[in-house]
């Protein structure tokens, strides 16, 4: 295969992986509308952790290292806590 074909393949999970996102991202928003109605904080430090430690121990058994999964892991949280903030809070 051609250095052109493997960077349209790249193209193409990128695509799947940025609709995966917006589709979580709508999943957060729901959440931060449950929790506004329900009077929930938005930082559930509990949840965090398992998902953190879980999806760590899943990149590992895919060969990517802790530090990936935790930096990725934590810009996927931070998101969408910023939306669920705006939710909460509208200006």
């Amino acid at each position: 295969q051609s250095l052109e074909n493997f960077r349209h393949q790249i193209d193409e999970i990128d695509d799947e992986i940025i609709s995966l996102l917006a589709s979580r991202m709508k999943l957060a928003d729901k959440i931060g509308e449950y929790k506004k109605r329900n009077n929930i904080s938005i930082l559930q430090t509990k949840r965090w952790s398992e998902i953190l430690e879980k999806n760590i121990e899943k990149g590992g058994k895919l060969d990517l290292s802790d530090e990936f999964m935790t930096s990725l892991y934590k810009a996927i949280h931070q998101e969408s806590i910023n939306r669920q903030h705006k939710l909460m809070h509208p200006k």
